[in-house]
């Protein structure tokens, strides 16, 4: 391969890394200047929320509006406000599901009684025996940890 060759090859491998270089350059600017765009906004919007949370003039306007007719939640003090322009007037439709029964209360156990239970659990399906120690009176565990001590 004769010199001029070489070096045209040298050079448009080198162009093309250049061109590369300042692609990932220019990429490389455009995010850090969109990450202080989004610092820059969200330090603002900290600072707006420690001035609503640390003034109570502000807190209160705030609060003030989010409830006041033109707010996402407004509230009404007397029936001539609720015909004013901007409260809901629409009647709110509560639903009632069908909820199960409450479980029934089991027995108290005698600490004896309990514990023989609570052996048999043991024995036969150990990872459910948690059931019955929730179920057991603290007196019971009480008085077995202090027998233990």
């Amino acid at each position: 391969m004769e010199a001029p060759a070489v070096l045209n090859n040298y050079a448009l491998n080198l162009e093309g890394m250049l061109d590369s270089a300042v692609a990932w350059g220019n990429q490389a600017a455009n995010t850090i200047q969109g990450y202080a765009q989004f610092a820059v906004n969200e330090h603002q919007e900290n600072l707006a929320y420690n001035e609503i949370l640390t003034n109570p003039d502000v807190l209160s306007d705030y609060t003030l509006k989010f409830f006041g007719p033109e707010g996402p939640y407004p509230v009404y003090e007397n029936e001539r406000q609720l015909e004013t322009p901007g409260y809901r007037t629409q009647p709110v439709a509560y639903e009632q599901g069908q909820f199960p029964a409450p479980p029934s209360a089991v027995a108290a156990q005698q600490p004896e009684n309990f514990w023989g239970s609570f052996k048999d659990m043991m024995d036969r399906d150990p990872q459910n025996a948690w059931r019955v120690i929730n179920q057991a009176q603290p007196q019971v565990l009480a008085n077995k940890l202090f027998v233990m001590e």
